[in-house]
């Protein structure tokens, strides 16, 4: 199976709910936090890319930014644990979000970036 990630932001005056397709550069400029529904189908499924498309500055990298949070929603074929992520944070556009191949680690996740430096937070 492959990774799905849908969408969803508000503010603004744009609302994007459970889109495929990111906000564009001028719709996320208006808005401080995003979230994306992350399906990872299978357990081999290792990666998935959340489009922010904040622009940030070449510096955020460094300071992990934007600020990222995981919530499982539904997990694998028992349901007992949550798998380890880690996120990549070297592009100022798309932050990714890792997963390790192992079993039963399939699953749909809330993930949530905050946009850093904002009047918002």
């Amino acid at each position: 199976m492959a990774v799905s990630v849908l969408y969803s932001i508000r503010g603004g005056g744009y609302v994007i709910n459970a889109a495929t397709t990111p906000p564009t550069a001028a719709q996320a400029q208006l808005v401080y936090m995003q979230k994306a529904f992350v399906q990872f189908g299978a357990d081999t499924d290792v990666q998935a890319f959340f489009t922010h498309n904040w622009g940030l500055d070449i510096s955020a990298p460094g300071f992990y930014d934007p600020e990222a949070f995981i919530v499982a929603i539904t997990m694998g074929a028992n349901g007992t644990f949550m798998p380890a992520f880690t996120f990549d944070f070297a592009n100022t556009n798309v932050t990714k979000i890792n997963k390790l191949s192992q079993a039963v680690t399939n699953g749909n996740y809330l993930v949530t970036l905050r946009r850093p430096h904002s009047m918002g937070q």
